[in-house]
């Protein structure tokens, strides 16, 4: 009985703890850790301690904890923890800063064999690593034409040895990994994130912050443009409407008036 009862005055702790961090934390995440390797996600929480703090717990926990707390907007939260392998991360990073810094951390790696490729994948022609030997039928397998130089394995012209959308075999995972090619992407995956309360699913915070800057460079001097086209004074266009107005009635002055 003793310890059944330890064992609950722990879980009504762990549930006061997250509701203390729900209600004082701007941002909240929710990371599905499925298929993520222990070693990288020990990378990337050693590269993102700075910024924020996660928090591995049960889902029963995090479902009281989201149930309990007095922030409304963190209730629909529930929802998005199944199905997933959850751990929810705290943060005072607005949400889209939160996904990019996710996204910059993710690693390239190797594939495994029936892993799905992503991209196509294209051995470059050049020096191996390779001494001759068993490694020229398992470059041979692959499509490759080789030959041997200063003792090492040439590959002689460039081949697309596999197509995006392809599974990988064991023979061509083993061999790539040997050449150094990692077409895999891994990393830390962003469901969803409430951000006060705002809620973003990750495919909207996904935004390509150079192209965002400069759309909105074009789309302010479009404007521009247009306002002063139809002498629309705002505080962006009033100096250059006033230039020009200045300029034309010189112009026309100049034009008019009776030479000496």
């Amino acid at each position: 009985m003793v310890k059944v009862s330890m064992d609950l005055e722990s879980k009504k702790k762990k549930v006061a703890d997250l509701i203390k961090l729900i209600e004082k934390s701007k941002t909240i995440g929710i990371v599905n850790l499925e298929g993520l390797p222990a070693r990288q996600l020990k990378i990337v929480r050693a590269k993102l301690k700075n910024n924020l703090l996660f928090v591995f717990s049960k889902k029963t926990l995090l479902k009281r904890a989201f149930e309990g707390t007095k922030r409304e907007h963190v209730k629909q939260l529930v929802k998005f923890l199944d199905g997933i392998n959850p751990v929810v991360v705290f943060t005072e990073l607005d949400a889209f800063e939160l996904f990019r810094l996710f996204k910059t951390s993710r690693q390239m790696v190797a594939a495994k064999p029936g892993q799905t490729v992503p991209v196509n994948i294209i051995v470059s022609a050049g020096p191996t690593p390779f001494a001759p030997g068993p490694a020229i039928s398992e470059l041979a397998a692959l499509g490759l034409k080789t030959k041997v130089e200063g003792g090492k394995i040439h590959i002689r012209e460039d081949r697309q040895v596999i197509k995006a959308g392809d599974k990988i075999s064991g023979g061509a995972a083993s061999i790539l990994a040997k050449l150094g090619i990692t077409p895999m992407q891994i990393g830390v995956t962003l469901t969803y994130v409430l951000e006060n309360k705002d809620l973003y699913k990750a495919a909207v915070l996904d935004v390509d912050i150079g192209k965002y800057t400069e759309d909105l460079k074009t789309a302010f001097l479009n404007a521009v443009k247009v306002a002063m086209e139809i002498g629309f004074a705002t505080k962006e266009t009033i100096v250059m409407m006033v230039q020009r107005a200045y300029r034309g009635a010189k112009a026309l002055e100049d034009k008019i008036a009776p030479k000496e």
